[in-house]
């Protein structure tokens, strides 16, 4: 008789709560963490087609389309969020992150007389919106889609 069946065979003997502690307690200490590491962020490597639309006093603007690789271990606020930018004088500040959202306050003009904020969020590792508002409008709206794996650093 295997090992595993003299251990299994001796289960029978106890009282049912007692083997289903047992095997609540092994299965909690193998299986991984159920929370995800916010420094991990969920988006699928590979080839991104983002969609940036701009909003100008609450109607749909000038669309403008970005294909950025995103590779493993990248940094996802270079690859999603430095596009986004609505203005060149604009500067990113207060960077949240989580496994599936990127937030982080935004001022632009001078002496930083505009400010507001931006996100992105994954609802699925190969799809994301978001968008920026500045002094409480919407300027900017962004849609991103994996389409392929990045074939090289050209990409």
């Amino acid at each position: 008789m295997s090992l595993f069946a003299r251990s299994v065979s001796h289960l029978h003997r106890w009282s049912n709560p007692i083997a289903a502690m047992l095997l609540l307690g092994a299965s909690s200490s193998i299986s991984s963490n159920a929370h995800a590491d916010p420094a991990d962020f969920q988006a699928m490597p590979g080839l991104w087609k983002i969609t940036l639309h701009t909003v100008k006093d609450g109607h749909p603007g000038q669309v403008t389309v970005k294909w950025k690789c995103l590779y493993d271990g990248a940094d996802p606020w270079a690859t999603f969020v430095d596009v986004m930018a609505p203005d060149p004088t604009c500067q990113r500040s207060g960077e949240h992150r989580t496994s599936t959202a990127l937030a982080w306050n935004v001022s632009c003009g001078a002496a930083s007389k505009h400010t507001g904020n931006g996100h992105i969020d994954l609802d699925s590792p190969e799809h994301y919106i978001g968008g920026v508002a500045v002094d409480g409008h919407d300027v900017l709206q962004v849609e991103g889609k994996r389409y392929a794996a990045c074939t090289g650093p050209s990409d």
